[in-house]
This record gives C-alpha cells, structure tokens and sequence, in this order.
C-alpha cells in the first residue's frame, strides 16, 4: 500500500515538471518571435529616418563630355550604397517605355566600381556625397542610372541621362561624289543624317551666280528631286544638318548635266576666190566634251587644218582654215561633233 502511494506522488512530480517546461518553451518562443518583430519595426524606422533624395532628375551632356550624377545621403550609418544602370530593351513591336525588358549592370557598390567601364569613377568631396562621374560620356552612356540605399525597403534615386550626339550625314545609297546625269532625266538627292537631338536637314545653293531660293526643296526634306534635270541647275549644292550640338554635318553635291552636242554655224556661206585662205567656223554646245572634226565630200580634214579654243565647260569654238589652191576646194564642209549622248553636225557651202 505505501509503495503504490510513492509511485503516485512521483507520476504527479513529473507530470508537474514537464508541465513547467512546456510552459517555459512556449514563453521562449513568444518572446523570441516578439524580439523579431521589434527588430523588424527598428530596422525599418532606422531606414526611414535616413535623410536621402529621392528626387527623379534628368541629365543632358555631349559626346565626349563630362557627366556628374549627384546622389547625396545625409547619414548613411551602416548601410550600403549601390550605383546601378538600367538598359530598356525593344523586343520588337510597338512596345511602350514600361513593357521594354529591363537589363540591369552593376556600376558600384559600397565605394568600390565593379563596372568594366575605365570611364567610370566615385566621388565623395562632401560629406553625404555619393556622385557617380562619367568621363568622356559616349553614346552607349545614355538611359536610366539608380542610386540605391539598402534599407527596409530599398531607398531609390533616378537618374535619365540623355547623351547629345552630333549630327552625322549616312545614306544607305551613297551618291557618288559627282553625279554625271543627261539633261532631261529624273535626279534624286538623298541626305539622310542622324543624331541626338533628331538633325534637322535644310539645302543650300553654292554656285555664286545662283542664288534661286524657289528651287530649293522643302524645309527640312532629306530628299531634293527633280523630276527633270536641266542645264540650268545648279553645279554644286549642299545639304547641312544641324541640331544644335557642334559640329554641324554637311554634304556636298557636285553635278554634271550632260547634253548631246548642238552645232551651231554663224555663216553658212561663204564666198571666195581662188588662191585665197578662208577661215570656216563651227560653234559647239556639249557636256561632256565633244570630238569635233570637219568632213568634205566624206572624207576627214586632216586635224592640223583646224583649231578648236574651249570657252567654258560646255561650249568650245572649232576654226578650219582653207586655202583655195583649184574648184576642188569649193563646195561643201561638213562640221561633226561627237559624244557619248549623240552624234551631230552642220555644213558651211565654200563658193
């Protein structure tokens, strides 16, 4: 009887003990999960009372040139700052700026620059300071920077940079450097030209005697045509582009108007007398050039008899000189000239 006393006041000892220890457990817990949450709430209150400028701000630099983007922190205590570069990519489509896939690039982190790019550097001259600067700023440079604060949550400053390009004049079709073109046909003049800000395109007139403002095309046009080409259309003209960051591009256009010859006789009859020297003129309009030769009863005056004096690009003057030795020198002669374009001629009568 005793005995079985005993063991009933030992089972009550351990139910009692374990009891305590279940209860001390679930104390334990509920503190250690209300120390979290304090922590928690502490961190969060810390970072917010980090003084930080979150002011989204846009950046405008030429090529070449030097770019400071200012992120300025007033206590950053234990936390890291983070320099970052966010490229948007057009999968094609017309996608608008938020459905572009983001590619994010490391810049630097906690003072030190892990980008391979030399042209990038910190600077910290102030307290509170944590600029990134980019030298020799070049095209590959624009788009979205992000300085960030590793807070609970995460502190963000944006930055939009825009990188000024210079305008530069290219033509998926080349025009050669001169154009060689008959009159009369179609002529198309293409400067295309690109550039940030978007080149703006205007034509100008270089020939010193014409200055016809009427002939130009529109304002802005990367395209002149001409439905047909004259002879009197400008020899050279220039297209500019321009967008407000030097230098300006330009491209000059050197044109030819080629036409077949026109001969021209002043006198068509000439009387003489024998054993006189007489002098035939013949004038020729061409481009290019003509060969021009004198022809008698269709055969070809030798070329030592004649003398040809070039006025200008397209008109020249050809003299033959005949001496009236017997009646076999009168009659007809045939002044001939010749290019690419045709073949003509026109005769003087020697009486």
């Amino acid at each position: 009887m005793y005995a079985c006393v005993q063991r009933r006041e030992r089972l009550s000892i351990l139910l009692d003990t374990l009891s305590e220890r279940h209860s001390e457990e679930k104390s334990y817990k509920q503190n250690r999960s209300n120390a979290m949450l304090l922590l928690y709430i502490f961190i969060n209150l810390v970072g917010s009372l980090v003084a930080f400028d979150i002011t989204i701000e846009n950046y405008t630099v030429p090529v070449s040139g030097k770019c400071i983007l200012t992120c300025y922190i007033a206590e950053v205590r234990s936390f890291k700052v983070l320099w970052q570069k966010i490229d948007r990519i057009n999968q094609g489509g017309n996608q608008t700026f938020d459905e572009q896939q983001e590619q994010l690039t490391l810049i630097a982190f906690d003072g030190t620059v892990y980008s391979n790019k030399d042209h990038y550097r910190l600077e910290s001259d102030y307290v509170g300071s944590y600029n990134l600067i980019i030298d020799r700023v070049n095209e590959d440079d624009q788009g979205e920077y992000q300085c960030q604060i590793n807070t609970e949550p995460r502190k963000t400053k944006r930055i939009f940079l825009t990188v000024q390009v210079p305008p530069r004049i290219v033509d998926f079709r080349p025009n050669p450097p001169l154009i060689s073109i008959r009159s009369g046909i179609s002529l198309t003049l293409l400067c295309r030209a690109e550039g940030t800000p978007l080149p703006h395109i205007r034509w100008r007139i270089r020939d010193i005697d014409m200055n016809r403002i009427d002939s130009l095309p529109p304002e802005n046009s990367n395209i002149w045509f001409i439905s047909a080409v004259t002879t009197n259309f400008p020899h050279t003209v220039e297209c500019i582009a321009d967008n407000g960051v030097l230098p300006a591009s330009n491209r000059i256009f050197t044109i030819s108007v080629e036409i077949p010859p026109i001969v021209m006789i002043n006198n068509d009859l000439i009387q003489s007398q024998l054993y006189q020297n007489v002098t035939l003129d013949c004038s020729i309009l061409s481009r290019p050039l003509a060969r021009i030769y004198w022809e008698k009863n269709g055969q070809i005056i030798d070329d030592s008899k004649m003398t040809s004096t070039q006025i200008n690009q397209t008109l020249s003057i050809n003299q033959l000189k005949v001496q009236i030795n017997d009646d076999d020198d009168f009659g007809k002669y045939n002044c001939i000239a010749e290019n690419i374009h045709g073949r003509k001629e026109a005769f003087v009568y020697l009486l």
